[in-house]
């Protein structure tokens, strides 16, 4: 897309008009069975979320949390909170549902530090999520990214600015608590921009990654380049890599 553009929301829609049938994302689950998500679709269902978020009173500058898998689900929750005006703010999913509970007390600090207003979560998590409602006097609630991509009402377009906070990145919290850093359009734009100059990106290049999307490397430098770019993004789970890593290896062989 050109340099010109001043945000995420910008390039994801002049990526989305011209080149609608273009294969963005290729997911590939723990069998190795692949499903492909094209900027069409993707475009559609973000817009879907925004309506959704739009509809539970999701303002503009509101922080709305994300805690998915890396899953087709996770793609359009992100860009929808982009589109709806809002701030995302990744955080990393429980691996084991026995850890569900412990898990969201500990991420009851990240979500207060934000001010979210609105958890983004799979089923596994929603109930137990319930209970952070006491735990984080802004929190409002938590919806299903199901209901979120079903959404059938019209978006409001919310226009955007390069010094708009886009993003809210949270440090691992390995030597303490997790730290909020904040992001703009402009900064991540320039950013990834930097990065492609620098990796002489062409546009017959594919990105495969096992990189979680809540950590900046797998979000920013892995998928986000490859959306600037429209690039094909081709992702595993961390969880698939970690079990078996000669996936990713086949996966980089079978995707050149």
């Amino acid at each position: 897309a050109p340099d010109d553009l001043d945000t995420l929301g910008e390039v994801f829609a002049w990526h989305a008009r011209r080149q609608p049938g273009f294969v963005h994302i290729t997911y590939l689950d723990d069998a190795g069975r692949a499903e492909t998500v094209s900027f069409e679709r993707l475009w559609r269902e973000a817009r879907a979320v925004a309506a959704g978020l739009q509809a539970r009173e999701i303002a503009p500058g509101d922080t709305v949390a994300l805690m998915l898998p890396t899953c087709p689900a996770f793609f359009p929750c992100f860009l929808g909170i982009l589109l709806a005006g809002a701030v995302p703010v990744p955080i990393y999913p429980p691996a084991r549902p026995s850890q569900i509970e412990d898990h969201l007390r500990r991420h009851a600090t990240i979500l207060a530090n934000a001010g979210a207003r609105l958890l983004i979560a799979t089923a596994e998590v929603a109930l137990p999520a319930s209970l952070l409602r006491g735990r984080v006097e802004s929190l409002r609630g938590t919806v299903l990214a199901d209901e979120l991509l079903a959404e059938s009402r019209e978006l409001v377009p919310v226009p955007a600015r390069a010094d708009q906070l886009a993003l809210l990145q949270y440090t691992s919290g390995s030597t303490g608590n997790p730290k909020g850093v904040m992001l703009s359009h402009g900064q991540l734009l320039a950013n990834i921009r930097a990065m492609a100059r620098a990796a002489r990106i062409e546009r017959d290049d594919v990105f495969v990654s096992w990189l979680p999307l809540y950590h900046d490397m797998g979000l920013i430098c892995a998928w986000l380049s490859s959306l600037v770019y429209a690039i094909p993004f081709v992702v595993m789970s961390p969880l698939s890599f970690l079990a078996a890593p000669e996936r990713w290896l086949r996966a980089i062989h079978d995707y050149r």
